[in-house]
């Protein structure tokens, strides 16, 4: 690489150099290989830039971070994709490098990112380059769910100053795509931001806490000093996320919890709960949850008046971390940030040890106890309510079949029964308000919210008889069968739309059957049985074409399916549609509908046989050894000794194409890999070995990325023909 140009800034210099220490070698730049250096290393370092963004959003490691760069031809705006650890919350980067540290983020930058945001939403992925199609299940692991957080991220090596045009495309996108718990937010991650982290790389800074009570605590001396007592929510929000005065209320984030066994979980179901209790009756949530414990290695104790336990009282907690509680801490933070009044309102029992003294390991197997203790959740307090037993004697005798309702039960077989979780989504569907449904998609915790407008106490406030459930649970099932069998021929948008709109689908065909026919005699239940693959043929077609007339085709899939108001307007909207008998028959709007989505994205075949079938690889083509940072430390220097153990050459043979120079003996990628590790007498080997992405065709890629480029060029070429053939 070259040298630091002289015009270059001393910070934009530390950033350049700590950058390139720990991504060159790690991020890919297969498709830069024959380009000019001084393009090549611009190339890296933005692409450098949107890995750390990634290291410092989602606590990840530069291995991780590094195979989530999508940057590239056909990454629509997309330079790096990050997952957080509980799946929850995505980050889309989009970086931007500057030697001077002037880079900038107009609003054709800002556009194109939220057109990559909604072709990921709309599963509209033909025309993403291989690297995002290696993430792609990933990705909509995370759309999918309804409490999912997405992170719009501009990383830039400049002062990260946006205009409002830049801004408002950015705020308009986020209210877009929000809906019922999902959310979406913009992050500006500048020079600043990236200069700190680094140092924070170099020397972590410890973390210092205050904790302020008031009468309600007490302390033990030995054999190690302890605090218990209550503080408020809101001194728990400054811990995560600042706003306060003092050195003591800068906000930590996710350091928070760097002894601890596991991160915030994101806006999970359960954190969701915190959030809405914190905010709806913040007195009473002292009561309701178990609180927290921090660690320390020194307290420092200053009281108010009276030198006394049970005096107000306030805490410095030196070199700190929250052990236990994270989801607390957190979710005070996002309660905080929508109304941090009632949050103030809310205690929070608070337990601090201070590890001073202590015996090695001992903070250690206390982080570990304290996450790794059973816990509630609400559907377990269902096995209490006597409608449920009463429910489970009803099925036996009037159906001589299996109800089963409490946790960790085994669900009974498809015929002799059903489990409450079945039971449930199937009244939720059947029920007469869409939310039901809407909710149920989102997380099945929501089946057990009780009181006036929760969904437990609508479908089994007023106890339903054993033959409605189980009808209910049979036309359940067969929209779901039918809907996999149609699933198949779909792709893009309207793929995105049976799968986010299954639920939905389910409510339509209830409509339409009507609860009259729930009381039938068996023979006409089984006619009407019958019919549902047909209900679903009729409703599915609608609800396709639907969505686009209502809200238009540039509309997110995902967060339209988690909006109660939208997916109310649809089914008026769908079944309106149906009564009037408007639109052509039903099979045929299913079949141009799958004709417009074009040829199914078939699997593609295993890598080595993909490219010895399609002779990708010229026989003899040397191969390099491209092993990961961990495994260059482990065998690095057994490699070294004989540098033919790096080498290797092609051959156009399924089983074993990788002819070793080292031994001149015949493997596959993987089982080569594998021998090379027990030769080297690495005893902390990986027990998963993945040989094609570690051998590299010099100036090509490895061989995964020479197949994923491959199988993309006969998708295109397939799509082609059959367009060819449509014209003629």
């Amino acid at each position: 690489m070259g040298k630091d140009a002289p015009a270059s800034p001393l910070e934009v210099q530390h950033i350049r150099r700590a950058l390139l220490r720990e991504f060159e070698g790690r991020i890919s730049m297969g498709d830069f290989e024959k380009k000019d250096p001084k393009e090549r290393e611009t190339a890296l370092l933005s692409r450098a830039v949107s890995a750390k963004a990634a290291c410092i959003l989602a606590d990840c490691t530069a291995d991780e971070a590094a195979a989530w760069v999508i940057d590239g031809r056909n990454d629509f705006g997309i330079d790096c994709v990050a997952f957080s650890a509980s799946g929850a919350e995505l980050w889309l980067i989009q970086a931007k490098w500057k030697d001077k540290g002037t880079a900038g983020f107009d609003t054709e930058a800002a556009l194109k990112l939220v057109h990559g945001l909604k072709k990921l939403d709309n599963r509209d992925l033909d025309h993403f380059n291989e690297r995002l199609q290696l993430l792609a299940d990933r990705v909509h692991g995370v759309l999918r769910l309804p409490t999912c957080k997405v992170n719009l991220v501009v990383a830039l090596m400049g002062d990260g100053h946006l205009s409002p045009e830049t801004r408002d495309i950015l705020v308009e996108a986020a209210n877009e795509f929000g809906g019922r718990g999902r959310t979406v937010e913009y992050r500006v991650l500048d020079q600043e931001d990236l200069h700190r982290a680094i140092r924070e790389d170099l020397e972590p800074q410890p973390i210092t806490l205050k904790a302020t009570m008031g009468r309600e605590w007490y302390s033990r001396e030995t054999p190690y000093k302890a605090v218990i007592g209550e503080i408020s929510a809101d001194q728990l929000a400054r811990w995560y996320g600042g706003k306060g005065d003092g050195d003591h209320d800068k906000g930590h984030g996710e350091r928070l919890y760097d002894r601890n066994v596991r991160k915030s979980l994101g806006l999970t179901g359960v954190n969701q709960t915190m959030v809405e209790s914190m905010l709806e009756d913040p007195e009473g949530f002292l009561y309701r949850h178990n609180g927290i414990t921090v660690q320390c290695d020194r307290v420092e104790q200053e009281y108010h008046g009276k030198r006394a336990v049970g005096q107000p009282t306030t805490l410095i907690l030196h070199n700190a971390s929250v052990v236990n509680g994270a989801q607390t801490v957190s979710s005070a933070y996002r309660a905080y940030e929508r109304d941090s009044e009632a949050v103030a309102e809310a205690c929070v029992l608070v337990r601090i040890i201070c590890l001073e003294g202590a015996a090695e390991g001992f903070g250690h197997s206390i982080a570990k106890a304290t996450n790794t203790q059973n816990h509630m959740e609400r559907r377990d307090f269902i096995a209490i309510d006597t409608v449920q037993s009463e429910i489970q004697k009803d099925f036996r005798l009037s159906l001589d079949k299996e109800y089963v309702f409490r946790r960790g039960e085994l669900d009974p077989a498809p015929e002799s029964g059903c489990s409450v979780t079945e039971a449930a989504t199937a009244l939720a569907c059947m029920h007469r308000d869409p939310s039901l449904a809407v909710r149920v998609k989102g997380s099945t915790n929501a089946l057990w919210e009780e009181g006036s407008g929760g969904a437990y106490t609508r479908l089994f406030g007023q106890q339903p008889a054993a033959q409605q459930i189980w009808r209910a649970v049979q036309v359940f099932r067969l929209v779901r069968d039918e809907l996999t069998r149609l699933r198949t021929g779909f792709a893009r948008r309207p793929a995105a739309i049976v799968d986010s709109g299954s639920l939905l689908v389910a409510h339509l065909v209830f409509q339409r059957i009507g609860r009259d026919r729930f009381d039938e005699p068996d023979d006409e239940w089984a006619e009407v049985l019958a019919g549902v693959p047909d209900q679903v043929d009729a409703v599915l077609p609608r609800l396709i074409t639907m969505v686009d007339t209502l809200f238009t085709s540039k509309s997110y899939i995902t967060s339209t399916f988690a909006n109660e108001e939208r997916c109310a307007r649809l089914v008026a909207a769908v079944l309106g549609d149906l009564r009037r008998g408007t639109g052509a028959d039903s099979s045929m709007n299913l079949k141009a509908l799958m004709a417009d989505t074009g040829l199914k994205r078939q699997r593609r075949p295993h890598t080595v046989r993909l490219l010895v079938d399609h002779d990708a690889i010229s026989e003899g083509t040397p191969l390099v050894y491209a092993p990961s940072a961990v495994e260059e430390l482990a065998i690095g220097a057994w490699l070294d000794e004989d540098p033919r153990r790096r080498r290797a050459s092609w051959v156009n043979d399924r089983k074993t194409p990788v002819l070793w120079e080292a031994d001149g003996k015949r493997y596959s990628p993987t089982g080569l890999v594998s021998q090379m590790w027990n030769a080297a007498d690495w005893k902390e080997q990986w027990s998963a070995v993945q040989g094609p992405k570690q051998w590299r065709v010099p100036g090509e890629g490895t061989l995964v990325e020479i197949a994923e480029r491959l199988w993309r060029d006969i998708a295109d070429e397939d799509r082609s023909g059959e367009d060819g053939v449509a014209d003629a």
